[in-house]
């Protein structure tokens, strides 16, 4: 405990430090204020910017289609992950379109897909759907690949049956690898709702940048940026604390 408390004050300080540095060097224009505005003036922005309905409305907008596009990456992620390490014929099935996928570059499909499914949320919930799959499919893959050996013949052993073996023994030791699939892809779909809505889109955090960028507002540019890191800081830090609990499920050949 005494380690932890030490570990966050070490941080809260780093960023404290980092914040004062950032402030001396804007106020004594050592850096280009055009480029990149000082904290104090992100802070009176970000006051500003919370009472007016456009930033929640983009706040809504961005977040539905995060919380969509993911909510399929976990739904259809998960089971094909698990099925194709489980089962070695549907994984020969597969595996070549994920491999392929996973090493295609996502932001290159975006042109392709805007113009199948328009500016709107639709296109990008598919990119965030993309993004934040392939994190999710692969660790449920490499679940499957490091079950304990033992506990599966130990349940032979004692005639259970695939589905028992299944249920008891190999869903659960995925939970551990799916949390950090889950957290991996939580990052993942947060780039991938900004880069779709900087590139075609009429509402969003990723549109507001772009239009604070075009009219050289850093200061306002920098609060959306900040929205989008405090929202991954908070979502990979809660599924931290879950992925915690549940590493004694990991098998420990893993």
């Amino acid at each position: 405990m005494k380690k932890e408390k030490k570990s966050f004050f070490i941080s809260v300080a780093s960023v404290l430090l980092f914040l004062l540095l950032w402030e001396t060097a804007s106020q004594n224009e050592w850096i280009n204020p055009l480029f990149i505005s000082s904290p104090i003036e992100i802070a009176q922005a970000a006051v500003l910017m919370v009472q007016e309905v456009s930033f929640w409305e983009n706040m809504k907008v961005s977040g539905y289609e995060f919380v969509s596009g993911f909510v399929l990456a976990i739904f259809i992620g998960i089971p094909i992950g698990v099925l194709s390490g489980w089962n070695s014929t549907f994984n020969a099935v597969v595996n070549p379109f994920i491999s392929g996928l996973y090493v295609t570059p996502k932001v290159a499909l975006l042109p392709v897909i805007i113009i199948a499914f328009g500016i709107g949320p639709a296109s990008k919930i598919v990119i965030v759907f993309l993004m934040a799959f392939f994190p999710i499919v692969m660790s449920a893959q490499k679940a499957m690949l490091t079950l304990d050996q033992n506990l599966i013949k130990a349940a032979r052993t004692f005639s259970a049956s695939e589905f028992q073996i299944f249920k008891t023994i190999a869903l659960p030791s995925t939970v551990p690898f799916l949390l950090n699939g889950i957290r991996l892809g939580i990052g993942q779909g947060l780039i991938a709702v900004v880069v779709g809505e900087l590139f075609a889109s009429t509402a969003g955090i990723g549109y507001q940048l772009t239009s604070n960028g075009q009219n050289l507002q850093t200061d306002r540019m920098f609060v959306g940026v900040l929205v989008i890191t405090i929202t991954g800081i908070i979502l990979t830090s809660l599924l931290g604390i879950i992925e915690r609990r549940f590493s004694s499920w990991k098998p420990e050949n893993s």
